[in-house]
């Protein structure tokens, strides 16, 4: 596993295997921590994964910017004919998806 720290309110890590791989987002994400996430998915879309998790189980909070990190890794992997998934959406997450109507909008794991 990767781990990133990407500054004091947000860490994420990596875990791969093959064309899976598994980002787990512990704190804040945010207008400040949301672009590491987007390079994260860059590289990791440059490095042939097609099937990306987010684990939201440790995200504290998410804002439009960190949504919308979400939504554009969502929208390059079916680009790409790839998948993503939320895992485990912590309750503010949970909060923000259904206000905004997108809980339906994205495969959600447990």
């Amino acid at each position: 596993m990767e781990d990133q720290v990407v500054g004091p309110d947000l860490k994420l890590a990596t875990d791969r295997s093959g064309a899976r791989a598994t980002v787990s987002i512990a704190g804040e994400l945010d207008a400040y921590s949301a672009p590491s996430l987007e390079e994260e998915v860059a590289r990791l879309l440059d490095d042939d994964v097609s099937d990306l998790v987010f684990d939201l189980s440790a995200t504290k909070f998410l804002d439009s910017s960190g949504l919308r990190a979400i939504l554009t890794a969502q929208r390059r992997l079916a680009d790409k004919e790839g998948r993503l998934a939320l895992r485990a959406p912590s309750d503010p997450v949970r909060r923000l998806l259904d206000i905004t109507g997108l809980t339906d909008h994205f495969i959600v794991e447990g």
